[in-house]
């Protein structure tokens, strides 16, 4: 039995997305078909962790919104985390004793579902925390074969080795580059 969620024009602040950002109001561009597909797939399973890579404004975070919304209509909540606001919010739980680091890191590892943005982005000073933070989420979540999407602008051959390796297995995840071409400088004024 489905839980009972409220209306999702109730739920998009907590779900963190963009209505508009759906699977159907996806314009594919040269190179982003894979991508939707790989979205679409880790949904329905039995794979269950995704990540997507190549440049920016090729829609990767829309595909994430989409997901959100989709696993929303069936009765599954997995909100869209902004990776930088994770590793913010982990850091300001390390300097402050009052948070409890280890639980906060557990519900990142061990949350049903999770849905991470711009993984890498803005971190190249501090690359050995993100991908300590980065190494923990995925090896954890990939043992307990949990439902986890993830876009990245980073070149992947940058990511941690146990990340990829986890990642090139074709049995349980889609490693998938969208090679499509930055759409924003294209948009029209409305």
């Amino acid at each position: 039995m489905k839980p009972q969620l409220r209306p999702i024009e109730e739920a998009t602040q907590s779900l963190m997305v963009n209505l508009n950002n759906t699977f159907e109001n996806f314009k594919p561009e040269p190179g982003t078909e894979l991508a939707k597909k790989a979205v679409m797939n880790v949904i329905e399973g039995p794979r269950f962790m995704l990540m997507l890579y190549g440049g920016a404004g090729n829609g990767k975070t829309h595909l994430l919104h989409a997901a959100s919304i989709e696993l929303y209509k069936r009765g599954l909540f997995a909100r869209v985390m902004d990776f930088r606001d994770m590793l913010s919010y982990l850091k300001s739980a390390i300097e402050n004793p009052e948070k409890n680091y280890a639980e906060i890191l557990a519900g990142y590892c061990f949350a049903d579902r999770l849905i991470l943005d711009d993984i890498g982005v803005g971190e190249k000073q501090s690359y050995d925390f993100c991908d300590r933070i980065l190494d923990t989420i995925v090896c954890t979540r990939y043992g307990r074969e949990l439902l986890t999407i993830m876009v990245t602008n980073r070149d992947i051959d940058t990511l941690p080795e146990r990340v990829l390796s986890r990642l090139k297995d074709k049995t349980t995840s889609y490693l998938v580059l969208n090679s499509g071409e930055d759409y924003r400088p294209k948009k029209e004024k409305t």
